[in-house]
């Protein structure tokens, strides 16, 4: 049985690391607009690659800049595949917007996201009406609630967020601050969701931009899943299950996404401190 992440010396560490990167952050402010600006741009054409490189998007990483920036497509490229980037760069730029004013999390903000997501598709921003799979049909890999169930547990699951939240801000807000907490809640709010799967499609990159509004709300950086580390991403997600069966340890059902999520945080703060390394006090 593995150790729990507090006790791993390699997590131990960056958890350090983020929190020492966190403090210097907070020196900084305020920045300059267009170096923030900067940043979030290059981290929304990243993220729109990478989270639909998951799911089998086939545009390239320059495709992908191409197309955001200068409207140019690949002739190569299907027109869902078009779509799909264009929707989710629109859903980032909506979560942008939406910090601004700080906008809770809401069934109704999460439909307005998978709408953009599934940009001009039939059941975009709605809850899906049918049984679907994780996996496929084939190889069912998880069966996700009946759809007459996801409203319920939709609202269940906002319930624990919005509660988890008050309490993560006060965990970062500490004198001492507790990430390891702090990532081990956000890794659990992304399974919970996936794991009700409320759309028929589009759920993976809804939960990844919903992951991301968290991490901005609570004063951290968003953090790029790449395409590259799909299979410890899927991992990460289907241990809840394994974990479920054979440990009485809550945490271990979140711990391997957990330390993903807290090894792409500290690779996002490090990038920003390069980016603001003369704003340091």
């Amino acid at each position: 049985m593995s150790k729990p992440m507090n006790l791993q010396p390699k997590y131990v560490d960056i958890i350090a690391k983020i929190g020492e990167c966190f403090e210097k952050m907070r020196s900084m402010r305020p920045l300059p607009k267009e170096g923030v600006a900067y940043f979030y741009n290059e981290f929304a054409i990243s993220s729109t690659h990478s989270s639909n490189a998951i799911e089998g998007n086939t545009f390239t990483y320059d495709e992908t800049r191409l197309l955001l920036e200068k409207g140019i497509t690949a002739s190569a490229r299907s027109f869902r595949e078009h779509e799909d980037i264009v929707g989710y760069k629109q859903a980032f730029d909506f979560l942008l917007a939406a910090i601004k004013e700080r906008l809770p999390i809401t069934e109704e903000f999460i439909k307005q996201l998978h709408s953009y997501v599934l940009k001009g598709q039939e059941g975009a921003g709605e809850y899906r009406t049918i049984q679907n799979f994780v996996g496929d049909i084939l190889h069912v890999v998880y069966t996700p609630c009946k759809p007459s169930e996801v409203q319920e547990k939709m609202r269940e699951f906002l319930d624990v967020l919005s509660k988890d939240t008050a309490e993560n801000i006060r965990l970062i807000q500490a004198e001492k601050p507790d990430f390891g907490k702090v990532f081990l809640s956000l890794a659990m709010h992304h399974i919970l969701f996936e794991r009700i799967h409320p759309f028929v499609d589009g759920n993976g990159r809804t939960g990844r931009l919903l992951l991301t509004y968290e991490l901005i709300l609570l004063g951290l950086l968003p953090v790029d899943i790449r395409y590259e580390e799909r299979k410890r991403y899927y991992a990460a997600l289907a241990c809840y299950d394994d974990k479920s069966k054979y440990s009485t340890r809550e945490d271990s059902k979140a711990e391997k996404l957990a330390k993903l999520l807290a090894e792409s945080e500290l690779t996002s703060m490090q990038l920003w401190l390069k980016i603001f390394a003369d704003y340091l006090g």
